[in-house]
């Protein structure tokens, strides 16, 4: 029969066991832990990163459809200035063309008999006056009655003005009342058909629009 101190010696080896087993299953616990713990901070930096990498992307995508947005929006002004400047430019150079043909007295004179034609029918036969440029009163002053009844006949009474109005071409002519005019200045039908001629020119240069009718049509 084993002696009390071998009992003790022996329960003490059983603890001692048992105390390094614990401690190798604790370790490796442990250990178990900690690499989930590293493998969970890995996975969620990785997903970090992954949203980041995504929004970082987002943010770029956008910022690039702001910036192509942006230079669309440049692109279309630059281009409707270059547009307007070019049908500014056709309607300078149609007031070149009106001066020109303002000192052509053979090409002038029939322009001028027709405005002045257009002008009786739509204001009526009544009494009328006209008022021309200062160098169309000088040339049509001396045979001005004749000039009136070859265009609209020898029943029409179209008075001459003697002051002269500003234009650069044309007449306006005005009731004796003075209550109703038509302005047929080159001016005022530029100014009466601006929006025709803008069809017209953007027609021309760019085949957007269709034309109607000609600048001295009304």
């Amino acid at each position: 029969m084993a002696s009390e101190s071998e009992q003790v010696r022996a329960l003490q080896q059983a603890i001692l066991e048992r105390a390094g087993e614990l401690s190798g299953e604790h370790i490796a616990q442990g250990e178990m832990t900690r690499n989930k713990i590293i493998a969970d901070a890995r996975e969620k930096i990785k997903l970090m990163e992954q949203k980041e990498l995504l929004a970082a992307r987002v943010n770029a995508d956008r910022e690039y459809q702001r910036q192509v947005q942006a230079s669309e929006l440049r692109i279309q002004a630059e281009l409707d200035r270059n547009r307007w400047g070019l049908v500014q430019s056709v309607l300078d150079k149609l007031s070149r063309r009106l001066v020109a043909l303002h000192k052509d007295d053979e090409a002038y004179r029939p322009v001028f008999e027709y405005l002045l034609r257009d002008g009786v029918e739509r204001l009526g036969r009544a009494p009328l006056v006209a008022s021309l440029s200062n160098e169309d009163l000088k040339r049509f002053h001396d045979d001005w009655q004749t000039l009136v009844e070859t265009c609209c006949g020898d029943q029409a009474e179209v008075r001459l003005s003697p002051e002269a109005c500003l234009c650069s071409g044309g007449l306006r002519l005005v009731s004796e009342q003075g209550d109703v005019m038509i302005d047929n200045t080159f001016e005022g039908i530029i100014s009466r058909r601006e929006n025709e001629l803008q069809q017209l020119i953007f027609e021309r240069l760019f085949s957007t629009v269709s034309s109607k009718g000609t600048v001295f049509d009304g």
